[in-house]
């Protein structure tokens, strides 16, 4: 794979870089990312890097004066450098040339039909400069790189658990006979299983998993290597990936711990600086026994889970993990549910306190897994649904969102941001359901509400259904007290809104089958009807009358 070094001040250029480019489709990876100049050299002498894409202006040390001290590093001449270029900066870019840039992107236009010519023809130039045996060398590390992985992943997923089938192996008896060779060699070594979760939402709107794990990896990797230790990982998911570190014998004990402690807070700085994402670690006691990989690696998810509970940014060790836990009482006794919801009914403020001491109770509660500790919760979440169905109301009338809070508080990432958001969320419903609030609800603003709906949207597909939903009342319920109140029903109403807006747009010359599409009738002949029964003429009668 050739490997990518992405140099520019500005994070979201280098987000837009790494997830805009197709880089797999060139036989390219990203190698790190790097602020300035200064930053990307010191990257170059401590990794391997085939292309690098450097902007012209940033602080410290700009494009061309990082130019120049590239051509004098012994692996300079073999660096291909593209220059990131704004469209004011067309000097630097021609001063670039001068030291050996092969060619420019612009910043502001990133577009792939425009930046994948300029890819394609540096990674051409990269593979005429790079010797055969150069070429070897990459592909059968990154062979043995993937086969590592291959393995690491079926020896988790061996016990396992609920989680996708085991990958199977091209070759098994030839791919035993290596992993058997590979293990020989590190009979001197101890190894540590660790797990790594990720923010809960990560991931989650742009969907390109396989990418953004490989750049999660890439980056644990290059902070373990600088440490002059062997690691392999294998993702799980997007949020959660399994690693083996191998570490001489002679460091063990608090050694050990202290020397992956410092490794992994450094990878976890590496993660939210250049990748956007915070995370845990959990590390499993060290071992030598290949036996214990799938257990170890239970052992090492567990403790990476009480990041839910104590924060991001940690290294979690076996005497983290709570001697007992009250899993099995979580869902019962943390808050009297009925009676809370009765005081909210009555308008009683007491249901804060009852709120306030159950989330004291969550906060305190040893718990083993996040799916335990979500449970109370989501119980609480429910009978708050079934009150606010009671009243004639739904959750979007209440947070204004589509996505409903069970599935909210399923992405979020500690115990703290969930009780936050509880109790916000906790004192809109009660203020809803709040007897007074909901009789100074009365018919007349009901109604006034769905005639403002009505006049936004007259213009839409509108229905007796969509205005009850919106008003949270039922449909019979709203057709009633609307004719009472307006002397017409629904449907009248809107057609005469409509058909009046109409009128007022035949005095600015458009023709009548725009002007029907323009007030919700798309259809002539409907709006022809509707118009005669409204106003007893045709539209075209009526418009010559006006004239």
């Amino acid at each position: 794979m050739i490997r990518v070094l992405l140099v520019d001040d500005e994070p979201i250029v280098r987000i837009a870089l790494r997830e805009l480019i197709p880089w797999e489709r060139f036989g390219c990876e990203i190698a790190g990312e790097a602020s300035n100049g200064r930053e990307a050299l010191k990257r170059i002498q401590d990794e391997s890097v085939d292309l690098v894409l450097v902007d012209m202006q940033m602080p410290l040390m700009n494009g061309i004066e990082f130019m120049k001290e590239l051509r004098s590093l012994d692996v300079g001449g073999r660096i291909v450098a593209l220059v990131l270029s704004a469209y004011s900066d067309y000097e630097y870019v021609r001063e670039a040339f001068l030291y050996g840039a092969c060619d420019y992107v612009i910043k502001n236009d990133l577009e792939e039909s425009k930046v994948s010519p300029v890819i394609r023809n540096a990674v051409d130039l990269i593979r005429a400069k790079t010797t055969e045996s150069e070429r070897k060398e990459q592909e059968a590390r990154s062979i043995r790189q993937k086969q590592q992985e291959q393995w690491l992943f079926q020896a988790v997923q061996s016990g396992g658990a609920g989680r996708s089938p085991a990958i199977s192996v091209q070759g098994a008896d030839d791919g035993q006979e290596r992993f058997q060779t590979w293990w020989g060699d590190r009979v001197s070594f101890h190894y540590g299983v660790g797990c790594v979760l990720l923010d809960r939402m990560y991931g989650r709107p742009l969907g390109i998993q396989d990418q953004q794990s490989r750049f999660v990896m890439h980056t644990i990797r290059q902070v373990v290597e600088g440490y002059g230790l062997e690691i392999v990982m294998a993702p799980l998911s997007v949020l959660e990936y399994a690693v083996l570190v191998f570490v001489p014998v002679r460091l063990s004990g608090q050694a050990f711990r202290s020397l992956f402690t410092e490794i992994m807070h450094k990878a976890l700085s590496h993660l939210q600086q250049y990748v956007n994402v915070n995370g845990a670690v959990g590390l499993a006691d060290p071992s030598s026994n290949r036996q214990d990989w799938a257990g170890l690696y239970r052992q090492a998810m567990h403790l990476a889970q009480l990041r839910f509970f104590r924060g991001n940014g940690q290294v979690f060790f076996a005497e983290a993990m709570p001697i007992s836990a009250a899993e099995s009482h979580a869902h019962t006794g943390v808050w009297n549910i009925p009676r809370l919801i009765r005081d909210m009914e009555q308008g009683n403020a007491e249901w804060e306190q009852e709120l306030n001491a159950g989330l004291k109770v969550m906060t305190e509660m040893r718990l083993l897994s996040v799916e335990a500790a979500l449970q109370p919760y989501k119980a609480l979440l429910w009978e708050l649904s079934s009150l606010l169905r009671g009243q004639g109301l739904g959750w979007r009338q209440i947070t204004e969102q589509d996505e409903p809070p069970v599935s909210r508080v399923e992405y979020m990432n500690s115990l703290a941001e969930i009780n936050e958001y509880i109790l916000t969320l906790a004192r809109q419903v009660a203020q809803a359901v709040h007897p007074a609030f909901r009789a100074a609800e009365t018919v007349p603003r009901l109604v006034d509400k769905v005639k403002q709906w009505i006049d936004l949207h007259y213009n839409e597909p509108l229905s007796l259904t969509g205005a009850s939903e919106m008003a949270g009342i039922s449909e019979n319920y709203l057709s009633k007290v609307f004719a009472k109140e307006m002397g017409e029903t629904f449907i009248e109403y809107v057609a005469r809104k409509r058909i009046e807006t109409a009128i007022q747009l035949m005095k600015s010359g458009m023709k009548l089958y725009e002007i029907g599409e323009k007030v919700g009738y798309p259809n002539q002949g409907h709006f022809t009807k509707v118009f005669k029964r409204v106003t007893g003429k045709t539209p075209l009668e009526y418009r010559e009358n006006l004239r």
